[in-house]
């Protein structure tokens, strides 16, 4: 009998990213192997890695060019070599993702077949007012390709695709027929909806995985998560066997943690290479060793460890301790951690969406904040304001103006003012009033 096959990637992750995907897939993945393409990792995650228990192999994730676009090419290129030594593949993303039950079960009676998830939003973002995948859609392919698709589901290109390997040939081979290198940040999430919605994709048998009903259950745009038991529940109360997205829910982190993370870790000091010892501060704050973590971190950066080049290990730290009580360990790891991050003088748009997430729980719950860093963030997200507004796309120009708005700053007058412009600009004409209100109160108390 042929085993089935899981792919995924990883570059420059730490185990504390790996963790909850490793030990929910060695739970519940029978007669499956995991191919994970990974480069950049330290010897200590290799090692966790390496003795995990489960049915794993690593390959080199070869890129060149932006790692969510290119991980594709590494996948077909196995599935090219060996995909017909298997009898289902499924493709996912590894940071946020679990497994809750065997995918492949749910599909056993499908053939000559490829499976997408859908979310619970559409294209435009009607119901959530985020309008990420309707941009995409237009930097990739054009506004009018972009309207046309706007009231379809969103297909997700992250933790969606699954399918037999024939017809996961023909998938990667079509995705890949475009040079990608000349698109631009999230080509691949635009180009999956493009190829669905245009039935571009020559196979008969597509399946949509509906968010609601289906097996893998995309739920960060979920705003009401269920919790049964150990599981994460998708919308008609059923149990997922994938579940993508959790880490934007508390209440779904905190149960990942508990079933899925080490509680006894010790620091295993065999290691003693930097990077390896940092990447175990995280794994040191989920047992709730808070005192050693920030004992840790503090020797080991006072020894000269250049975080500034591993801000997303720096924000994994960070991540772990909004979830920590304030204690003043926890209070020294946070604000050791945004003074570093202030240094980074360029954030990918998903490590600056993170930050942003941190910094207003930081502030929500009045936690720890290092107020220059505060400004820093707030002075980025205003300059992308204003590019959007230049590039007329005024739902991320509004996005980080409410963002701006979260962070409790003593905005000022000219801060006002261009709030005003934005919303003269996109017609909010009550909305333009009221900031120019604003920012006149503002200049008659100068």
């Amino acid at each position: 009998m042929k085993k089935n096959l899981i792919m995924g990637s990883g570059s420059g992750f730490s185990w504390n990213l790996f963790e909850p995907f490793i030990t929910s897939f060695v739970k519940y993945s029978k007669n499956t192997e995991l191919v994970l393409f990974v480069n950049n990792i330290s010897n200590f995650t290799l090692d966790r890695l390496t003795h995990c228990g489960g049915d794993i192999k690593l390959e080199p994730f070869e890129h060149t060019n932006y790692i969510g676009i290119e991980r594709f090419k590494n996948f077909k290129r196995y599935v090219d070599a060996h995909g017909d030594e298997y009898e289902q593949i499924f493709i996912t993303d590894t940071r946020d993702v679990i497994f809750q039950g065997d995918i492949f079960e749910h599909f056993k009676n499908y053939s000559n077949f490829l499976g997408y998830a859908t979310e619970v939003d559409d294209i435009a973002g009607s119901k959530t007012g985020n309008p990420f995948n309707y941009n995409l859609l237009v930097n990739s392919f054009g506004k009018e390709e972009a309207d046309k698709l706007a009231k379809k589901k969103t297909v997700c290109a992250g933790s969606a695709i699954i399918g037999t390997p024939q017809e996961m040939k023909v998938f990667l081979e079509k995705l890949l027929s475009y040079n990608l290198q000349e698109y631009p940040f999230g080509f691949d999430q635009a180009a999956f909806n493009y190829l669905i919605y245009n039935n571009l994709i020559p196979i008969k048998n597509l399946i949509e995985i509906d968010v609601i009903t289906g097996e893998i259950f995309t739920n960060g745009l979920i705003t009401e998560n269920k919790i049964r038991g150990d599981f994460i529940l998708r919308g008609d109360g059923g149990i997922p066997s994938v579940v993508h997205q959790y880490d934007r829910h508390a209440p779904l982190v905190e149960l990942v943690n508990r079933l899925y993370r080490n509680k006894n870790f010790q620091i295993d000091k065999r290691f003693t290479d930097t990077r390896s010892v940092i990447e175990q501060i995280p794994c040191l704050l989920h047992s709730s060793k808070v005192d050693e973590a920030a004992w840790l971190f503090m020797r080991k950066y006072i020894e000269g460890a250049n975080l500034n080049e591993n801000a997303d290990l720096l924000l994994q730290i960070w991540a772990n301790t909004l979830h920590q009580p304030l204690l003043p360990a926890v209070g020294y790891l946070e604000l050791a951690v945004q003074n570093i991050l202030i240094s980074v003088k360029n954030f990918p748009g998903t490590q600056l969406d993170t930050i942003c997430r941190f910094l207003t729980q930081e502030i929500k719950n009045r936690r720890v904040v290092y107020q220059p860093f505060v400004n820093y963030i707030a002075r980025r997200l205003l300059n992308i304001a204003e590019q959007s507004l230049d590039a007329n796309v005024p739902g991320q120009c509004f996005l980080c103006i409410n963002i701006i708005n979260s962070f409790e700053l003593p905005l000022n007058k000219n801060f006002y003012l261009f709030v005003a412009k934005a919303n003269r600009t996109f017609g909010r004409k009550d909305e333009a009033i009221a900031a120019y209100k604003k920012a006149l109160e503002l200049s008659e108390a100068l």
